[in-house]
């Protein structure tokens, strides 16, 4: 699976983005080490070892469909920021088996750890551009897409939309799955307050 998210790196032809990542990804052995034993979360969606990466991959793919659809989409820092989204989880959460919110995840969150985790990388890029700095930590800064989601920010970029809608449709479907799983019948499940409505698994 970690092979597969390279590959998408791969992709990445923008040379400052290409560096981000390359940073982390590439040449961090600890962060990668810690980022494929990750949770995604303590309990709501991918709250396993390694869901933090089957999650990233996930979301990658619905932005590489994306990417394609729609050409308003600048692919690069769609990749780049959907690859990236959620790498402040490696500090927010202990590995397991506690997997549990750190005294900085308390503090902080995911989202400005992962914030300032880019910008530890862009001040060793020499001559990164600033605004494309701003753009890939505004992706990050609004993934959640609505302020009471924990977002400081709501998109204003297309590919932070992008990146809001991918993250939010596979953090669902596999709360959906993990919810179903061992589920025989299709019984009414009760209030889910996630979705906000009563579920259940169709007839068919």
């Amino acid at each position: 699976m970690y092979e597969e998210l390279l590959g998408y790196i791969k992709k990445v032809d923008n040379q400052y983005l290409r560096q981000v990542l390359d940073y982390y990804f590439i040449k961090d052995e600890t962060f990668i080490r810690n980022f494929k034993g990750h949770s995604a979360a303590k309990t709501v969606h991918h709250g396993f070892a390694g869901g933090l990466l089957e999650h990233t991959l996930s979301v990658v793919k619905f932005c590489d469909y994306m990417a394609g659809a729609y050409p308003i989409l600048n692919k690069d820092l769609l990749f780049t920021a959907a690859i990236c989204h959620d790498i402040g989880k490696t500090k927010e959460l202990s590995s397991f088996p506690e997997n549990d919110y750190t005294d900085e995840g308390q503090l902080l969150g995911h989202i400005v750890i992962g914030v300032e985790m880019i910008g530890d990388a862009v001040r060793n890029i020499p001559d990164f551009p600033e605004k494309l700095a701003n753009e890939l930590k505004h992706c990050i800064v609004a993934h959640h897409g609505e302020l009471e989601y924990g977002s400081p920010k709501k998109p204003a970029l297309a590919e932070a939309m992008a990146l809001n809608l991918a993250d939010n449709a596979d953090a669902k479907m596999q709360t959906l799955t993990e919810l179903f799983k061992d589920k025989k019948g299709n019984d009414w499940l009760g209030y889910n307050r996630l979705f906000e409505s009563n579920i259940r698994k169709t007839v068919i």
